[in-house]
């Protein structure tokens, strides 16, 4: 990582963008087309599952709709007076005959019987031959006695429902002569008035024309039906019927050593190379199975992901293009700023860039042309400053003796009332200079509120000398906010505003309350006056003037709205949070409060 990162950070901004953005997409693309591809491919497998199982119900409805026809003849057959007259009043030549011309009609016109044999059990007649009869005529079979030892006639017995669907092999010699297959139902046949068995019936067809009437259209699947024991009852290559299922060539392809022909179908499903559909049979138990190998669908899924990968070529193209020209457009406009900055950097301050739009680019072209007339102000005002600077040093060295002179005059005119007796004049005298000492404060900016109080009380004294009559005053402060640091020249201007607005204008006396104290955390400097009060339309004026910034005040200002202003301004200067408050009724008087966090800028001593 440290290998690649520097010469990361070193290439141009438009590469960056491309080689982080392209194989972005190129992994977003291929990503989104692989999952689709995933999902096309399970669609087609399910489809195509979805469709061998309909496949396979169908095929089961057609079994059971040949068993149910079996069924249905062999209750036919218990019904017949001319049958059960054979089986119970003795088999002759001319009841066979009979029994002949009435079934064989039904069995030439009808697709699920194609072989028919009637054991009777007459115990007078153990050696006679069973009625045999097929859709070509008549037919063999063997004796009932040797029907007995077959395992058929074992299983009937066994049998809870007392019938079974069997698959009679050619093998078994049942019916010599005849080598196709046998799909049979075997049953016992009773006796019409007493419900006793009186015989035994065989009904059936050949497998092969079975499974060529179940499977005509496979759809290229394989198809089969087998029984529970895993015997081929019919299949779409009629070679395999009476084989079990895992002698059939599919099963050897998926590659099992499994014995059990029982579990075939189990094994088959599991195996993840075939689709396999099931449907089982409720009249005979026996499973219609379609399958259809994987691979065959390789086709249809190459198809499916060559359109993937084209789809995705062409999306890589396209997204390419455009993240090169989505770079050019973001990158274009960021050159030409450089350009313009390098032309500056080296003093021409002439240079402009305008760029097209109001987004993050073109808003930033604008505020470097704002920058740069800023910076040629800037450049312009620090040389006319310095020149103003150097004339200002000029004077200040001229005025240094100003303050010097006012003391030692003020003095000189103290010690002069002093020798002619004139106390009251040295007191005025007294109180003006320490008025001036006071406002100086030796060019510091914060003083202490007792200093601050002391300036307003000599302040006061020098008015009182003015007014003695009409002007009243008290000052009130907090004990523990002798010490409180603050800026000076805070509290004597709203005293003086009081006495141009309370006295001045009026023929009455003045009382002026200054306090200082706290309250709720804040710390309340109050100067309450009970003058003629301020009229509602010009006090609204002072409250807006002394919330506004100093853009927005108003060009033409009072005197007394200029010193408001003016303390307004510093308290935001040095407090975070501090308040200046005007309140006032006419002919009640009027309160200015200061308010100052307590705490706020760590200036309480």
């Amino acid at each position: 990582m440290r290998a690649l990162f520097p010469p990361f950070r070193n290439i141009t901004l438009q590469r960056k963008l491309l080689t982080l953005i392209i194989p972005l997409l190129i992994v977003t693309v291929g990503i989104t087309g692989l999952f689709s591809y995933i999902i096309a491919s399970r669609e087609v497998v399910e489809k195509i599952r979805q469709a061998q199982m309909n496949m396979a119900v169908k095929t089961k409805d057609q079994l059971d709709y040949f068993a149910q026809s079996t069924i249905s003849f062999s209750n036919y057959l218990f019904l017949n007076p001319t049958v059960q007259a054979m089986v119970m009043n003795g088999d002759t030549p001319q009841r066979r005959d009979q029994v002949f011309k009435n079934l064989l009609p039904l069995m030439v016109t009808g697709e699920s019987i194609q072989t028919m044999v009637l054991y009777p059990a007459q115990t007078n007649m153990e050696s006679s031959q069973p009625f045999v009869i097929t859709q070509t005529g008549i037919a063999s079979a063997i004796s009932y006695d040797r029907f007995k030892a077959t395992k058929y006639y074992e299983r009937l017995n066994a049998s809870p429902n007392q019938l079974i669907w069997e698959l009679i092999k050619p093998s078994d010699s049942i019916l010599p002569g005849d080598y196709h297959h046998k799909l049979m139902l075997i049953k016992p046949y009773k006796n019409f008035y007493n419900y006793e068995n009186n015989g035994l019936l065989v009904l059936g067809m050949d497998a092969d024309k079975l499974s060529q009437s179940l499977f005509h259209d496979n759809e290229g699947a394989i198809q089969f039906i087998m029984d529970n024991n895993g015997d081929i009852l019919a299949a779409t290559d009629l070679r395999w019927i009476g084989k079990p299922i895992t002698k059939l060539p599919i099963f050897e392809q998926a590659g099992s050593t499994q014995e059990e022909p029982a579990s075939g179908l189990a094994k088959l499903k599991n195996n993840a190379e075939f689709i396999v559909s099931d449907s089982a049979s409720d009249i005979t138990g026996w499973h219609v199975v379609v399958i259809q190998d994987r691979s065959k669908l390789v086709v249809e899924l190459k198809h499916i992901g060559s359109v993937t990968i084209t789809i995705m070529a062409a999306m890589g193209f396209i997204t390419i293009l455009l993240s090169w020209i989505i770079t050019r457009i973001i990158t274009n406009p960021m050159k030409k700023l450089m350009l313009s900055m390098k032309a500056l950097q080296i003093g021409d301050f002439s240079q402009r860039v305008y760029l097209n739009g109001n987004d993050e680019i073109g808003r930033l072209g604008h505020l470097y042309n704002t920058m740069v007339e800023r910076v040629k102000t800037l450049i312009d005002d620090v040389y006319a400053s310095s020149l103003k600077q150097r004339e200002a040093e000029l004077k200040a060295l001229q005025s240094q003796i100003n303050p010097h002179f006012l003391y030692n005059t003020l003095n000189m005119i103290n010690w002069s009332a002093m020798q002619k007796g004139d106390q009251e004049i040295s007191e005025m005298v007294v109180s003006l200079s320490q008025v001036f000492r006071l406002s100086l404060n030796s060019g510091n900016d914060f003083v202490e509120l007792e200093q601050e109080l002391e300036l307003v009380r000599h302040y006061l004294f020098l008015q009182k000398k003015r007014y003695p009559a009409r002007l009243h005053f008290e000052i009130e402060t907090d004990a523990a906010l002798k010490h409180f640091r603050m800026p000076k020249l805070l509290i004597q201007p709203l005293v003086e505003n009081a006495i141009i607005h309370a006295i001045e204008p009026s023929e009455g006396t003045c009382n002026i309350h200054v306090s200082a104290y706290k309250e709720e955390g804040w710390i309340i400097l109050e100067v309450t006056d009970n003058g003629p009060g301020i009229p509602e339309e010009q006090l609204l004026l002072l409250q807006k003037n002394a919330a506004a910034d100093k853009a927005n005040r108003n060009m033409v200002q009072s005197p007394s709205s200029m010193a408001l202003s003016n303390i307004k301004e510093r308290l935001n200067l040095y407090y975070e949070q501090a308040e200046l408050s005007i309140q006032s009724k006419e002919g009640i008087g009027t309160r200015v409060q200061v308010r100052i966090k307590q705490g706020d800028n760590e200036y309480v001593a």
